[in-house]
């Protein structure tokens, strides 16, 4: 990439993971999940963290007015959990929010509608760690 009219081959720059990927090893379902798929990528030495989580469910999750009882769905692994909670959106077979907490368990909030057993729903984050 041109930076002040030089060519930098980032690929090779110290300190950023390019290819971070890991793959089933960064954490579990909860109760009356199955099937994640959960993904980190790490940037910055591991100080940005980017997950993506799919995972469907086993019981229905019955919405009423756009909202649930608040249910945990996945636990992150302690090395990739934020020092903040984090929000973030989902889809899939409903849409809703969730939130990534600090003890890495990822907590749906909000349902748009009901979610029979067997439905997927989708959702990622990016977020930034303390050095």
């Amino acid at each position: 990439m041109p930076l002040g009219g030089e060519t930098v081959d980032v690929s090779h720059v110290d300190g950023l993971d390019h290819d971070g990927t890991v793959d089933s090893t960064v954490g579990s379902a909860a109760a009356n999940f199955s099937g994640a798929t959960a993904t980190v990528r790490t940037a910055l030495n591991g100080q940005l963290v980017s997950f993506t989580l799919t995972i469907t469910t086993t019981n229905a999750l019955t919405a009423s007015s756009g909202n649930i009882t608040d249910v945990t769905c996945f636990t992150l692994d302690t090395a990739y959990r934020p020092s903040e909670p984090v929000g973030m959106a989902f889809g899939g077979n409903a849409t809703g929010f969730a939130v990534l907490n600090t003890n890495g368990a990822v907590t749906l909030w909000a349902l748009s509608d009901t979610i029979s057993a067997g439905g997927t729903i989708r959702m990622s984050c990016a977020y930034l760690r303390p050095a």
